[in-house]
C-alpha cells in the first residue's frame, strides 16, 4: 500500500500494530528489531503484580527480557488502537485488547507505545508499556485514596489540578 505524503498518526498506528502482533505470534525472538539502543521496555508480566517493574533500556537488554518472557503461540485480539502525534514527529499509540501465550487463558492488556520517527515513513519503538489488567492493587492502610485529605478536598496532586 503507497501512500500519498506523510501517513496519519492513526495509519501509523494500525500498521505498526498489525506488525508487531504479528511478530509476536509467528517470530517473537524477532521483536527486539523494532527497539534501538535508546529504547525502554516495561512488561508488567506475571511475577511480583503489586511490585514496581524496571524498564530495561537497549536493543539487546530487550531482547534478552522478551526472552526471558517465553513468548509462545501467542494470539492477540485487539479491541482498541489510537494513535496522536507527539514531539519530534513521533506517534503515541494505546493499544487494548486481550493476549494469550502458550495456551494459557485469554488476558486483557493495555500496552504503550512512542515510535520515534527515522525518516518520514520508518519508525522505531523509543518506548513499550505492557499491562495486564485484570491484577488487582490492595489498599495497604485499608481505605482511602492514598491521597491526604487537603488534596483530597481541593483535588490537587503533584502541581496539577485532577478532579
Amino acid at each position: 500500500m503507497v501512500m500519498a505524503g506523510t501517513p496519519s498518526p492513526q495509519s501509523v498506528g494500525r500498521e505498526f500494530v498489525r506488525q508487531y502482533y504479528t511478530l509476536l505470534n509467528e517470530a517473537p525472538a524477532h521483536l527486539h528489531r523494532f527497539y534501538n539502543n535508546y529504547s525502554s521496555f516495561v512488561h508488567g508480566g506475571l511475577d511480583a503484580p503489586n511490585r514496581e517493574t524496571l524498564p530495561v533500556i537497549g536493543q539487546k537488554q530487550i531482547h534478552n527480557r522478551i526472552q526471558q518472557l517465553n513468548f509462545r503461540d501467542c494470539h492477540a485480539k485487539i479491541s482498541q488502537v489510537d494513535a496522536q502525534a507527539t514531539l519530534g514527529n513521533g506517534v503515541v499509540v494505546q493499544v487494548t485488547g486481550e493476549l494469550s501465550n502458550g495456551g494459557a487463558p485469554m488476558r486483557r492488556f493495555t500496552q504503550t507505545f512512542v515510535l520515534a520517527a527515522q525518516s518520514p515513513k520508518k519508525y522505531y519503538v523509543r518506548n513499550d508499556i505492557f499491562r495486564y489488567q485484570d491484577i488487582v492493587f490492595s489498599d495497604e492502610e485499608g481505605e482511602g485514596s492514598g491521597r491526604s485529605e487537603g488534596e483530597e478536598e481541593e483535588g490537587v496532586a503533584a502541581g496539577g489540578y485532577f478532579p
